[in-house]
Order: structure tokens, then C-alpha cells, then sequence
């Protein structure tokens, strides 16, 4: 099975780990979009490569994002936007023309940033031309149903950890050293991230809080490193910034000397950074969300994601005792574990072998247990 894929993330692991697995089982993979140095030019060349490799026995194409869609220029010029909307309805159109169907795994509901003219409207267009919809949990299709786009046919496959587990023992565990303990969130930063509602709510801890707080990811807006730097600097305990990409060799460090791992998102679909920590074995403070509710329950400590009730999660972990930490760090292992990207890989193979035609081959029933219920 030949497997088209757009667009590339090279600094998301979550590609590389999927298909290196689908690769394993025989599936052919190579990127679109991808033609010259040109993002522009690459986009213009877009439907006239599709055809190319629909004439070399490609009949599958794998999209993940749209941001590749985006003009440059757009933020300043709105017209820009109705364009790449226009041309990617295009795309699509002609895509299905070509007998290529298309597999979109719903990553997020809404792009993060604004793409096209109208996201919503370009939602409901990209369902309607899926022969497949892949979700991460079932909240994905909820929130593409709230917004009026229903796939035809959909498949609810679980994000695997984005590094392999760690081994228990083979690192420090949470709440054990004589230090205070660290809360870290660890991610490229965002507004729907809510790191500024992270900083406000660590400021609000009593003063007997023995904790720390490290924030550690790309920013590449300065108005929001500013905000941060404020914030940070009104905290009356140590609030570390570290607003620059992180080198993979020092991730295994981040996590080791973290406690506890905070994501106070504002809104979310998917969290490749939650799989993250739970494969280190770091217990998580959520948000209450559809999107965080397959998480293990002994692992996590959720809020009602206001920020009082952050800094009451926080609270909660500053004064855990060590072995109560240490618990939810098994519990985090745990699930990481059982989330295998070879599995994952069979299981996607094999929607998209049933979109071709091609009988479905055996899979592991664990996939759906893993993807399931709030309690698991």
C-alpha cells in the first residue's frame, strides 16, 4: 500500500513513530508538498504531484494539518486567506477526481491559528471529501459534529507516547529528593495553552508551598514572552522560563527532575506532550476536557480549568506526600505501555486497507480499550 502524506511536521515525533511501525508492516510512505525550497511554489505544485503519483499507483493521501495551506502574508492581508481556502477546496476536489481518497486524522478540531477565511466552513468541506476521519478520542468527532461536520466513516485510534517508556527505577521517581518539588510544562507555547493562566495560578500558592515551577518551550511571539517574563517575575516562589526550543538531549532531563507535569489548556483535542509525560512516568494536572478524559485516573489530577482551581491542583501536589507521587508515576508507566505504536500502526493500516478495498487484517483488541472509557 502506497500512503501519501501531507504535510511533514519535523519537529513533531508523531510521524516518524507511526510510520516508521506502518513501514514495518509493508506501507509505502512519502510526503507531498515537498517538490522544491518553496513553500509557495510547493502548494501551486500541489494537485499536479498528486495526479503524478495518482499515475504511479498512489491511492491514498494521509493529511494531518492544513497549516501548509496558509499564505505568507496572510495575517496582514485577509484576501490571502479566502485564496488558500479556495485552493484548497481545489485540492481536494480534484483529489477525488484523481480516484485518491483522502484520510484526514483530526488532530485538532480547529487549527490552533487561524488558516483559511473561514476554518469552520473548510472543517465541514475536508469531512465531506474524507473517505476517512481518524480521532485521537472520541471527543475529536464530538466537537467535528458540533461544528456540522460528520465523517461518512470514522475510526478512534489512541496517540501513542511520543518517546519510549521509561523504566521504572531507571529514573529519578516524583517526590522523592530533598528539594522542593517541580512542576513542569514542557511544549511550544501557545495561547490555548494557557502557560500565563499556569504563571497567575502559581503565584496564588500559600507560602508554605515548598514547589518550583519550569517552563520550558518555544515562544515566538515577544508580546507573550514579555507577559510571561511579568508574570513569572511577580511569582513569590521560583518560576523558571526557558522560552526557546528544547535540544532532545536535554528532554530526559526536563522530565526527570520534574514532579509533576502541568498542561492548563484553554481548549484541546489531542496532547502529544500528555503521552510525553506519562512515558517518563510523570503524573499530569489537566484540565477536566473530553480530550484528557481516557487518561488513567490514577495518574492525573484534574481541575474545573479555572485558575483557582489550578492553584488548588497545584497545592495538591506541592503537599502530596512521596509515596502518593510515586503511585501516580506507576500509574502513568502503566497506560504509556500499553499504548504500542506497532499496534497503533496495524490498527491504521488496516482503516485505510478498508477504504481501498483491502480486507482488514487482524488487530489487537487493546486499541480500543486504551482509546475508550474515562476510567481506564
Amino acid at each position: 500500500m502506497k500512503i501519501l502524506v501531507f504535510p511533514r511536521d519535523d519537529q513533531n515525533p508523531y510521524q516518524r513513530m507511526l510510520y516508521g511501525e506502518m513501514e514495518r508492516l509493508g506501507a509505502a510512505v512519502s510526503y507531498l508538498g515537498r517538490l522544491t525550497p518553496s513553500h509557495t511554489l510547493n502548494l501551486l505544485l500541489l494537485p499536479v504531484e498528486t495526479a503524478f503519483r495518482r499515475a504511479t499507483g498512489a491511492r491514498l493521501v494521509h493529511l494531518h494539518w492544513v497549516f501548509e495551506f496558509s499564505l505568507p502574508g496572510s495575517g496582514r492581508f485577509p484576501s490571502l486567506r479566502r485564496l488558500a481556502q479556495a485552493w484548497f477546496v481545489l485540492w481536494l476536489s480534484i483529489t477525488r477526481l484523481l480516484g485518491v481518497r483522502v484520510v484526514w486524522t483530526a488532530h485538532n478540531v480547529l487549527p490552533h491559528a487561524p488558516v483559511f477565511a473561514d476554518d469552520v466552513v473548510a472543517r465541514r468541506v475536508l469531512v465531506a471529501n474524507c473517505s476517512l476521519v481518524l480521532a485521537h478520542s472520541p471527543s475529536a468527532l464530538a466537537g467535528l459534529a458540533a461544528l456540522g461536520a460528520v465523517p461518512s466513516r470514522s475510526a478512534v485510534i489512541p496517540h501513542g507516547p511520543l518517546a519510549p517508556v521509561v523504566p521504572g527505577g531507571s529514573m529519578r521517581a516524583p517526590g522523592t529528593g530533598s528539594g522542593p518539588r517541580q512542576v513542569l510544562f514542557f511544549g511550544k507555547i501557545l495561547e490555548y495553552k494557557g502557560v500565563e493562566d499556569l504563571l497567575a495560578a502559581f503565584a496564588g500558592l500559600s507560602a508554605s508551598a515548598l514547589v518550583r515551577l519550569v517552563v520550558a518551550g518555544q515562544c515566538d511571539d515577544a508580546a507573550t514572552r514579555a507577559r510571561l517574563r511579568a508574570l513569572a517575575e511577580a511569582c513569590r516562589k521560583p518560576a523558571v522560563l526557558r522560552l526557546e526550543r528544547i535540544p532532545d538531549r536535554d528532554v530526559a532531563s526536563l522530565f526527570e527532575s520534574a514532579d509533576v507535569v502541568a498542561l492548563p489548556y484553554r481548549h484541546v483535542t489531542t496532547s502529544g506532550c500528555a503521552m510525553l509525560a506519562l512515558a517518563y512516568g510523570r503524573p499530569l494536572i489537566v484540565p477536566e476536557s473530553g480530550a484528557f478524559a481516557h487518561l488513567p485516573r490514577a495518574a492525573v489530577v484534574r481541575y474545573d480549568g479555572t485558575r483557582p482551581g489550578l492553584t488548588s491542583a497545584l497545592s495538591q501536589v506541592a503537599n502530596a506526600e512521596g509515596p502518593a507521587l510515586a503511585a501516580m508515576s506507576a500509574a502513568a508507566r502503566t497506560y504509556a505501555a500499553e499504548l504500542s505504536w506497532s499496534e497503533i500502526a496495524m490498527r491504521t493500516r488496516n482503516e485505510m486497507q478498508s477504504v481501498l478495498g483491502v480486507a482488514r487484517q487482524g488487530e489487537p483488541a487493546t486499541i480500543t480499550k486504551a482509546a475508550g472509557s474515562p476510567g481506564t
